[in-house]
């Protein structure tokens, strides 16, 4: 293969989860704003993107060093509330917010910078809720359920802060007696409303109370009431409401309502499936303008704004309706904005979120006509030449993967079996790069070969069209690891080493209710300590770009009968001679399945360890975009792992009862 290109399919294998965790430690090793006030706004504006970004990891993986990563965090966000700082506001109030001084001299707490940072707050507990872990301990002194209680409160409280301003026909006000303030008395601008909008909703469905539905119903009201219909059915609205007005609000704050939208819609509450693919259409008819490009508003006009362009990380709840929107904000952020150059918040989220709504990837390959083979690649010989691809599932959205050279602005469009619409956009480049072709479930017609249809359209010069390399390989993982046999407590410990086949990177990832349980997702090594009798159901799960596989299996844990003598050291050798296991090789080390691998460890995100974990674990008020730990812009102005010891896993008694994939 053409080495060009060889190199280039290495860009694209590499997963946004590992792309998150070579951004993580960029800034202060992982403290990120651990320690600082939100005088200048940097815990709203920049912290409050950091733990949105854990929660969603956490969404993705189901690695619970996110979660311990992610209560660290709002740990050090509720250390710098005013009532626990004991610092007071301009009546003299010690609340349960966070004041700032950042755009104005007096201090002030707004409803935007409370509603961005309870968030993540309610996140976790739902996240605590789903994971089986409420009763493992979390740290020395907590379990999560502990912490998911505490931060609930912490969230509530907040809310409760707030209630003055809350008016009822469905958004929050600037306090009236905050005459310092432009807009004293005033409606909030749509974003600052949104903001704690997000937050309800998980409150509601974390508390059944119906007070926070109610407020969240109002607001999805008041908002969809003021959204104006394009001609392609796009939705449009301004910052502050009224009448549309060309431009329309900035992608950045959009990226608020747009959220707020998208989730209310899976709460179905005003917002329709229907209103979340208008706002896809939204995105690109006017904010997607190419692989590079995007408008600074969602009604089009000028372009590129370095504040703004980052932003668009933040609208990938969208990728449930458009696959587009997905693709769109990957080439930009593999080429704009690299893991190794992150140091902002919101950047770091839309890496994140990329995790979070990652497609399954699904190989290309080419229609019969238009393509001349030159060994590693076909070039155009024709306008319109075609490319097709096999989904998975024609219901489901999935990402092609695929080097090109372009070397004149392209469309690409999928074909209905009545027009082609356009999915992606590219700009000239001077070689082959990596490019994503997104197959969109909302036009399902297989056209030839059980595939869906592709177009280039562009210029076409003769003997020099659209070059596309051959499909890479494409194998889902395949895991190879088979449960051991019957083994007994005290007398047979083991190291669990997970394996598997298929394209590389593999993420690693378990789940066992209630236990205190890890696997180090780049190897496959599975910990846990607390061992003692039962029986407890596993699963672990192998992910690469074009599937995943699951093992599922009973951990039965068993008394050692009369007849053992021997008590397994720390080591995991027996000091006894009756209790040897099914592989005496094995029980006379404890290791791993390579003796030859100690202990793993890196450089921290801050503390030596993520707390309550087990085993090798990954451990201005303008958005400048670069490297910089600056903070991210909303303002309201209208492959690193933390080092962990590794613990024996002691697997009595492990049985399969069904692989699925």
């Amino acid at each position: 293969m053409n080495p060009a290109i060889l190199a280039c399919s290495l860009v694209v294998a590499v997963s946004p989860r590992w792309a998150y965790e070579d951004a993580y430690d960029n800034v202060a090793e992982g403290d990120w704003y651990i320690g600082e006030t939100n005088d200048e706004a940097v815990l709203a504006w920049g912290e409050s993107y950091v733990m949105m970004s854990l929660a969603a990891m956490y969404r993705a993986t189901g690695d619970r060093m996110y979660l311990d990563r992610l209560a660290r965090h709002i740990d050090g966000v509720l250390e710098q509330r005013d009532d626990a700082r004991g610092v007071t506001d301009y009546r003299g109030v010690a609340a349960a917010c966070w004041q700032t001084t950042a755009y104005q001299d007096e201090p002030y707490c707004y409803v935007v910078h409370s509603g961005m940072l309870i968030y993540p707050m309610a996140e976790f507990y739902l996240l605590v809720q789903d994971s089986g872990l409420a009763g493992v301990a979390a740290d020395a002194n907590e379990t999560y359920a502990d912490k998911a209680e505490r931060f609930l409160a912490a969230a509530e409280e907040s809310v409760a802060a707030h209630e003055d301003q809350w008016d009822p026909a469905g958004f929050y006000r600037f306090r009236a007696d905050a005459n310092f303030l432009n807009y004293a008395g005033e409606d909030l601008p749509f974003n600052q409303s949104h903001a704690m909008g997000r937050a309800l909703l998980r409150l509601h469905e974390a508390t059944g109370d119906a007070s926070y539905l109610a407020k969240a119903t109002a607001m999805a009201q008041w908002f969809r009431g003021q959204m104006s219909e394009g001609q392609s059915g796009e939705l449009l609205w301004n910052y502050w409401g009224g009448a549309y007005q060309a431009n329309g609000e900035d992608i950045s704050h959009a990226a608020i309502n747009v959220d707020f939208a998208a989730l209310a819609a899976e709460y179905g509450v005003v917002f329709s499936e229907a209103d979340v693919d208008s706002l896809a259409t939204t995105f690109m008819a006017h904010v997607y303008l190419a692989h590079t490009s995007y408008s600074d508003f969602i009604g089009g006009g000028p372009a590129n704004n370095p504040s703004y362009r980052p932003q668009i990380g933040r609208w990938l709840r969208l990728t449930r309706a458009r696959t587009s929107v997905y693709a769109g904000v990957r080439e930009l952020f593999e080429r704009e904005y690299p893991a190794a150059g992150v140091g902002s918040g919101s950047i770091l989220l839309g890496w994140a979120n990329l995790a979070a709504y990652e497609p399954v990837h699904c190989p290309h390959f080419f229609y019969s006509v238009d393509w001349q083979d030159f060994g590693d690649y076909q070039q155009a010989t024709a306008y319109g030449a075609n490319v097709l691809t096999t989904p998975p599932a024609l219901d489901e959205g999935c990402l092609i993967p695929l080097q090109a050279n372009v070397p004149r602005p392209t469309e690409v469009g999928q074909w209905d079996d009545n027009v082609f619409h356009r999915v992606a956009e590219w700009t000239p480049t001077n070689d082959f790069e990596p490019h994503y072709i997104p197959y969109e479930p909302k036009w399902p017609f297989v056209y030839w070969q059980d595939g869906v249809l592709f177009q280039f359209t562009d210029t076409f010069v003769e003997n020099a069209g659209i070059e596309v390399s051959y499909a890479g390989p494409s194998e889902p993982p395949t895991i190879t690891t088979e449960a051991p046999g019957p083994l007994t407590l005290g007398v047979d410990p083991w190291v669990l080493d997970a394996d598997a086949t298929g394209e590389t990177p593999i993420w690693w990832s378990v789940s066992a209710d209630g236990l205190d349980v890890a696997i180090d997702y780049a190897t496959g090594e599975v910990s846990w300590s607390g061992v003692s009798p039962g029986s407890y159901p596993f699963v672990i799960t192998a992910t690469n770009a074009f599937g995943s596989d699951e093992l599922a299996f009973t951990l039965i844990v068993e008394e050692p009968d009369e007849t053992t003598t021997g008590e397994a050291t720390s080591d995991g050798t027996s000091d006894g001679t009756t209790g040897e296991t099914d592989d005496p090789s094995d029980s006379t080390t404890g290791e791993t399945d390579d003796p030859s691998e100690g202990p793993q460890t890196s450089s921290g995100t801050g503390d030596t360890t993520d707390a309550g974990t087990t085993g090798t674990v990954g451990g201005s008020a303008s958005e400048s975009g670069d490297t910089g730990a600056m903070t991210d812009g909303e303002g309201c102005s209208c492959n690193q792992r933390s080092d962990a010891p590794l613990s024996v896993l002691w697997l009595l008694g492990l049985v399969a009862f069904g692989r699925r994939r």
